[in-house]
């Protein structure tokens, strides 16, 4: 329990950019001149970077250890920090956004991985559930400070004493990481038989979670230009739109990661992607600024319902070896999936509508579902997977 704190505080430190980043970087650079498919191809970067690096990294913390690649993770998040302070055109914001791939690759590679060492089969979620509410909780302070100090003007350069803040934070997060964090790669068992029979449904899984980022990814760059083309393109207004969701993630995670490790963690994941898949669908008829902030919470929630379910379902499946690797492949299926959604959506967004994009989501979403159902059930009930 003592490392899952020290987890805690590092997440928790690190997590105070993402927020605002993720709010602000498509907004603020189609305000800067780039295309709504320069935007795509700069979100798509991101996933290459990642699709090169992450299998990597798996291989490296199951032979070098968990905590070297949550140091190297938390140093290159420090990077992203310093590009924001360098600049905001292009080049910068491509640089940031490759640093953050490969920040992101080594850091929750290993984050992940250190949860299913410490974690056993009846508390996994919860100790998901448990880190997520710290990143919320982390992400929710950070934002609230930047948007402080951006929308009152309190400085000459605003932008930049933000980003300057986040550094500190991140530094904190560093000194956590190599202060308090343990190393826990001792947890390891001897390679066995178990895992080469779950190999098929373990690649069954990375097939689905890919299509599933694919699908994930479909909105991620145009969903606050819908916004602000559509709902109100008021800076205020917009940032108010997710604040029930973000205060929401800070204490449900934990909850319903206990739901899934008393239930069924596969059930949980299906269902909840299923009732997203609904959500989505009926955002287009969602034109008033209120009914709009009630889907978007909605929406939130059910992720926040599969998400440490869809986590802790890696180290259930390919039982307790090879949790390095298990991750890395893990998060190199959503980087895969991750790196062509953006793409594909940019192009339904500007010829098909920016209406038709949320539909396609929405009826690919209850596809995979239905179908992951029918593949699935057999293979969890043959291997034994929990519930």
């Amino acid at each position: 329990m003592d490392n899952l704190k020290a987890l805690k505080k590092s997440v928790f430190y690190i997590s105070f950019p993402f927020s605002l980043i993720g709010f602000l970087f498509p907004v603020y650079a189609y305000s800067k001149g780039v295309s709504i498919m320069g935007i795509g191809i700069i979100y798509s970067a991101f996933s290459l970077f990642s699709i090169l690096i992450r299998p990597a990294v798996g291989k490296l913390i199951d032979n070098r250890g968990r905590k070297t690649g949550v140091i190297i993770g938390t140093c290159f998040y420090c990077l992203v920090n310093v590009f924001f302070l360098i600049g905001m055109d292009f080049k910068y914001l491509l640089a940031a956004r490759i640093c953050q791939s490969i920040a992101g690759s080594f850091y929750w590679i290993s984050i992940d991985t250190i949860i299913s060492d410490i974690s056993h089969e009846g508390n996994r979620s919860e100790n998901f559930g448990i880190i997520d509410e710290s990143i919320n909780k982390g992400a929710f302070l950070g934002i609230f400070i930047g948007f402080s100090i951006l929308l009152n003007d309190l400085f000459k350069d605003s932008f930049k004493i933000v980003f300057l803040i986040y550094l500190g934070t991140s530094l904190i997060s560093l000194f956590y990481t190599i202060i308090k964090v343990e190393e826990t790669i001792q947890f390891r068992q001897t390679y066995g038989e178990e895992t080469m029979k779950k190999g098929k449904t373990f690649n069954l899984f990375l097939v689905f979670m890919s299509l599933f980022a694919f699908i994930s990814c479909l909105t991620s760059h145009t969903y606050l230009i819908y916004v602000r083309e559509n709902i109100t393109d008021k800076f205020h207004l917009i940032s108010y739109l997710f604040l029930p969701g973000a205060i929401l993630s800070m204490f449900l995670p934990n909850k319903f990661g206990k739901i899934s490790d008393r239930y069924s963690r596969e059930i949980v994941l299906f269902f909840g992607m299923f009732i997203t898949g609904i959500l989505y669908l009926l955002i287009p008829a969602m034109k008033a600024y209120f009914y709009f902030m009630i889907m978007d919470t909605l929406i939130a929630i059910t992720s926040m319902f599969y998400g440490p379910a869809q986590s802790a379902l890696v180290a259930d499946i390919v039982g307790e070896n090879q949790r390095g690797k298990a991750y890395g492949k893990y998060k190199l299926a959503l980087g895969i999936g991750g790196i062509i959604g953006p793409i594909v959506g940019t192009y339904i967004y500007e010829h098909l509508g920016n209406t038709m994009v949320f539909y396609v989501k929405g009826i690919l979403l209850i596809g995979i579902c239905i179908l992951s159902i029918i593949f699935f059930n057999e293979e969890f009930k043959y291997h034994g997977v929990k519930n």
